[in-house]
C-alpha cells in the first residue's frame, strides 16, 4: 500500500520564481546602456563615412575642375603652325573680347567683370573671378581648294560644321578668322560671305589686297591649308541647379551665345593671378590680378597662369562650425593671394592650386 505525505511547502529544484523589480530594472539599465553604445558606435561610423565620402568627393571636383581648366588654358593661343602671327579678323565689329579671338587670353576680377560676355555677365558670383581663353581647335579639316571671288573653300574629306561657326584658316604663311555663311557637309563646301549670321563677315577677303580685285590682289589658300573651328571658353563661378555655387564654362564659337554649362558643383570661388614676362625670357617675373595687367596692358606679356578654387562638401560634416578664411591662388613673387570669407557652417572646404605655363 502506497503511503500518502503531505506536502511540506518546500520549494523543488526546477520551481521558477520570475525575476523581482529589481533584477529587472538593472536588466533594463544594462540594456540601454548596450543599446546607447551601439547607437554611438553606428552615429560614429555613419558620420565617419559620410565625413569620408564628402572628402573623396571634394577631392575628385578639384582634380577634374583643375584638370578641365587646365586642358584649355594650356591650348590658349594655339593657332597651329603661324603661333606668333595675329590672324587676320573679319568678323563684324569684335567689340566684346568674346567675338575679338585676337586675343589668347583675358582674365576678370572679381572686383570687375565689365567686358565678360554680357549674355552671361550677371551670373557670375560677385567675389569671384573669370576667364575667357582662346585659341584653334585640335580637330583640323585639311582644304582641297579655295575660291576667294565666290568665298568658297571645298575641304578634302567631309566635315560637320554648320552656319554661324566661327573659323580659322591658315596655310602657315597668312591666317584668317571668318563666321561660316553657309555649309554642305555632302559637298565638302564652306562659304564665308558678307551680310549673314549673327555676327557676320565685313568682307570675303580674307587677306592680300582686299580693295582690289578678288582674282589678282585677293589671297587664295592653296591645297593642303588646314582649318578648324576656333576654340573660346569662359569659365567662371555661378549658381548651380541645386542651388550651390558651382564652377561653370562656355563655349563661344557660335554668333549666338550658347548656353552655359555646370561643370563641378560645390566650387565656391575662383581667383586667378597671370604671371607677367618682363624680359623677354618667358619666364614670368611678377604675378599680377586680371585688374593690375589691364592696366598695364601685358596680356601679350603673359606666359603662366595661378589658378586657385575654393571648394566645399555638400554636407555638413564638421564638428565645429567653420569660421576660418581661406587664401586662395597662394602668395607669388610680389602679390598675396585674395583671402575670401564665408558663411559660417559644418561645411568641410579645401583650397585646391595650380600654376600653369602658356605654351603659346
Amino acid at each position: 500500500m502506497k503511503r500518502l505525505f503531505a506536502h511540506s511547502g518546500k520549494t523543488g529544484p526546477f520551481r521558477d520564481h520570475g525575476f523581482s523589480l529589481v533584477e529587472l530594472m538593472i536588466a533594463l539599465t544594462v540594456g540601454l546602456i548596450l543599446i546607447t553604445g551601439m547607437l554611438k558606435i553606428f552615429s560614429s561610423t555613419k558620420q565617419t563615412y559620410l565625413l569620408n565620402e564628402n572628402l573623396s568627393r571634394l577631392e575628385e571636383n578639384a582634380r577634374f575642375a583643375l584638370e578641365v581648366i587646365a586642358r584649355e588654358i594650356r591650348m590658349a593661343g594655339y593657332w597651329g603652325c603661324i603661333s606668333n602671327v595675329t590672324p587676320t579678323n573679319v568678323l563684324v565689329t569684335p567689340n566684346t573680347y568674346s567675338w575679338a579671338f585676337n586675343a589668347r587670353i583675358r582674365g576678370y576680377d572679381n572686383s570687375n567683370h565689365a567686358g565678360f560676355p554680357a549674355a552671361f555677365q550677371g551670373s557670375v558670383l560677385t567675389g569671384t573671378d573669370a576667364i575667357v581663353v582662346s585659341g584653334m581647335d585640335p580637330t583640323v579639316f585639311t582644304i582641297q581648294s579655295h575660291n576667294a571671288c565666290s568665298a568658297q573653300f571645298l575641304t578634302a574629306q567631309s566635315h560637320d560644321l554648320s552656319p554661324n561657326e566661327f573659323v580659322f584658316v591658315t596655310d602657315c604663311m597668312q591666317s584668317a578668322i571668318f563666321q561660316v555663311t553657309s555649309a554642305n557637309q555632302s559637298l565638302h563646301t564652306i562659304d564665308h560671305n558678307t551680310g549673314l549670321g549673327s555676327i557676320g563677315n565685313t568682307t570675303r577677303c580674307l587677306g592680300g589686297s582686299c580693295g582690289g580685285s578678288c582674282a589678282s590682289a585677293w589671297y587664295q589658300y592653296g591645297p593642303g591649308t588646314t582649318l578648324a573651328r576656333i576654340r573660346t571658353v569662359a569659365f567662371y563661378i555661378g549658381t548651380g541647379a541645386s542651388g550651390e555655387p558651382a564652377l561653370f564654362w562656355n563655349k563661344l564659337n557660335q554668333g549666338s551665345t550658347p548656353a552655359s554649362e555646370e561643370l563641378v558643383d560645390g566650387v565656391e570661388n575662383l581667383q586667378i593671378l597671370y604671371g607677367r614676362d618682363t624680359d623677354a625670357d618667358n619666364v614670368a617675373n611678377q604675378y599680377l590680378t586680371a585688374s593690375a595687367v589691364e592696366a598695364a596692358n601685358a596680356w601679350d606679356n603673359i606666359v603662366s597662369v595661378r589658378i586657385g578654387l575654393l571648394l566645399r562638401t555638400a554636407d555638413n560634416v564638421r564638428s565645429q562650425l567653420d569660421t576660418n578664411s581661406y587664401t586662395i591662388a597662394g602668395t607669388l613673387i610680389n602679390v598675396s593671394g585674395t583671402t575670401v570669407t564665408h558663411p559660417a557652417d559644418y561645411r568641410l572646404r579645401r583650397v585646391a592650386t595650380t600654376t600653369l605655363q602658356l605654351r603659346n
